[in-house]
């Protein structure tokens, strides 16, 4: 049984190296023209011809900050579908075609969809592991303003503590590189890799709100304040 496990593994990983690569990944741009597209280079680096369609979807969260997914016509993407050569790439370009009088940051997931192979000649199907690649495209107005507070939410032995952020502007706030000033009888600095996985997100949108645990994160007793540092602030 455990050879078995180890040769699927084997082949997944095999699998794996050869999945296509989507960069970027996560992107921001403005509504506005002239600032309102962006480029994605897709590699294939397997043996095989790599099919792909796009699909773009715009992004609300319901009341338990669930992301929803609709369909939508604000973005194009050229070429919608393609089929990229092996151990080749293709330039896609999408580009924001929505109504530019943005009042606040608006988010899509660009999908690209790779589809399986066609069947052999013979008829019989071609076994294919698919891959899908949601990225994330944020749009923000022309004026956009960040305008992250923070709160610090504490129990009776102030032991227990929770950082409040809220962003209040009306463009997303990008929390990636950040780092956390926490003061308990003296400033310690926690850099972003270290609590990243307690976030549940890396991009704070307009009117959400977020709560980081700092418990794990302080071993110096009562907590007296806290912050987080913007990359860009720094």
């Amino acid at each position: 049984m455990l050879k078995k496990t180890m040769l699927w593994l084997l082949v997944l990983v095999a699998v794996l190296v050869d999945a296509y690569e989507v960069e970027p990944m996560i992107a921001e741009i403005q509504a506005t023209s002239g600032n309102n597209r962006v480029t994605y280079r897709v590699a294939n680096p397997s043996e095989t011809t790599l099919p792909l369609e796009v699909e773009v979807y715009k992004r609300s969260f319901d009341d338990n900050q669930v992301e929803q997914l609709v369909e939508t016509d604000d973005i194009i993407v050229l070429p919608p579908q393609i089929e990229v050569a092996a151990q080749s790439y293709q330039v896609f370009r999408a580009q924001f075609i929505g109504d530019p009088r943005l009042a606040e940051t608006q988010s899509y997931r660009i999908v690209f969809k790779q589809l399986p192979l066609k069947s052999e000649p013979n008829g019989e199907p071609e076994i294919n592991m698919v891959f899908n690649f949601a990225t994330l495209l944020f749009v923000n107005p022309q004026q956009g303003i960040e305008d992250l507070q923070q709160q610090l939410d504490c129990d009776n032995t102030n032991k227990e503590c929770e950082l409040v952020l809220t962003n209040n502007g009306n463009q997303v706030v990008n929390l990636n590189g950040s780092q956390l000033i926490i003061n308990s009888d003296g400033e310690r600095a926690v850099d972003w890799t270290m609590y990243r996985e307690l976030l549940p997100v890396s991009y704070l949108m307009p009117s959400h709100t977020i709560r980081l645990a700092l418990a794990s994160l302080n071993e110096q007793g009562r907590v007296q304040d806290a912050r987080i540092e913007l990359a860009d602030d720094r």
